[in-house]
Formats: structure tokens, sequence, C-alpha cells
């Protein structure tokens, strides 16, 4: 037991908590920015398949079959150490982003494409009447409402993209779990740098998650799910 609180007592000093607040700070950085990658690609994505448009939603659904069968640390290799075979090199930076949320848009797309199928097709049919075309419908109508029904899966894939971005470190980037790594390296003391990972991984997911509830109780107050889901 005393061997164990000095190891902790190790992790906790020096610059050691330092690192792990700075690699802390750039997981959030990465994981804020692959979702909103993932947001605007997996709305696009989303809306083309609903409703269809020419090429765009065939192209849409290959996207979507083609990277869900591809390994998250397989499309990072690709992006970071593939893509300069072909003259486009990346920083780890930006490399993980783009696959980080190349990535989680194909999941954001099944999301938004689930939320918008939620709404009754009456509602485009009401806002034409009403003088609106057909994206003011879509625009100010329609995603409102599927924004509402797919906040609580988008969060999920929020915490899902925070713990997917413990992989960056395979593109050099010194996030959260790389520097706890690098704690290992320096003092030996695997359990107890892990568990403190671990800790921080999982107060982080909690909060957030307890976040999106609350958001999904306010957005949900006085609504009712309509009983006939289709565009």
């Amino acid at each position: 037991m005393n061997d164990l609180l000095t190891g902790f007592a190790t992790v906790f000093s020096g610059e050691y908590p330092k690192l792990l607040i700075q690699g802390l700070g750039l997981t959030l950085a990465v994981s804020l920015c692959a979702l909103l990658v993932s947001v605007v690609i997996g709305t696009l994505l989303g809306l083309v398949r609903v409703f269809r448009v020419p090429l765009l939603g065939v192209l849409g659904n290959v996207y979507v079959e083609v990277v869900r069968g591809i390994p998250l640390i397989v499309l990072l290799s690709v992006i970071y150490f593939g893509l300069p075979a072909l003259g486009l090199t990346l920083e780890g930076f930006p490399a993980a982003v783009l696959a980080l949320g190349l990535y989680s848009a194909a999941y954001t797309s099944e999301i938004v494409r689930g939320g918008l199928t939620s709404v009754p097709a009456g509602q485009v049919e009401a806002a034409r009447s009403l003088g609106l075309s057909r994206r003011q419908a879509i625009r100010h109508v329609i995603l409102p409402q599927a924004w509402r029904v797919a906040l609580p899966a988008l969060g999920n894939e929020f915490v899902s993209l925070i713990l997917g971005s413990s992989l960056a470190s395979a593109v050099t980037l010194q996030e959260l779990f790389s520097q706890g790594r690098y704690i290992t390296n320096a003092t030996y003391r695997q359990f107890e740098v892990y568990a403190v990972l671990a800790a921080v991984y999982f107060l982080l997911t909690f909060l957030l998650t307890r976040l999106i509830r609350a958001l999904e109780h306010r957005y949900s107050k006085g609504q009712q799910l309509p009983e006939r889901r289709v565009i």
C-alpha cells in the first residue's frame, strides 16, 4: 500500500501534473475541432441521403459504408503517413482533426438521417404553404426538429470522439494519453499513471454526458415525438 501511495505521489509531483493538463487541453481541442468537422460533413451527408439528391446521395451512401468499414487507426495512418506520398503533408494536429472528423462524420450522418426521418412529411408541405422555399423549410423547420431528436446520440458521438482522440498519439500528437505514456516511461509507474488517465477520461465523459442530458431535458420540455415518422 505504501508503495502504491508513493507511486501516485510521484505521478502528481514535479512537471507531471502540468504535462497531464497540457495533454488534456490538447485532447479537448482535437475533439472539439473534430466534432465541428463531423457535424458539418455529417449533416450534409444526412441531408443528401434522406432527400435523395442525385449522385450526391449515392456518393454519401458509399462514403458512409466505406468509412465505417475502416478502423480509425488505419484512417489516421493514411492521412498522416500516406498523404505525403501524394504531395500533401499535414502536421499532427490537423491530421488528427481531419481523421477523427471524417471518421465520426459517417456515424453523425446516420444520426442526422434518423433525426430527419423522425419529422412528419407534413412539416415540409406546411412550411411551403407559408411561402418558404424547400431550402428554407429544411433549414428553419426540419433541421431544428431533427437536431432535437438527434441530440442524445450526438452527445454519445462526442464522447466517442474524446475517447478516440487517444489514438492521436500515433501521429505524434502529445495529447493526454501520449503524455501519460511519457510519464510511465519516466517513472516506471504503469498502474498509477494509467489509473489516473482512466479517472480523467471517466470524469471528462461523465460531465459531458450530464451536460448533454441537461440540454436534452431543456429542449424536450413540452415536446412529444410524432407517431408518424416519415419524410
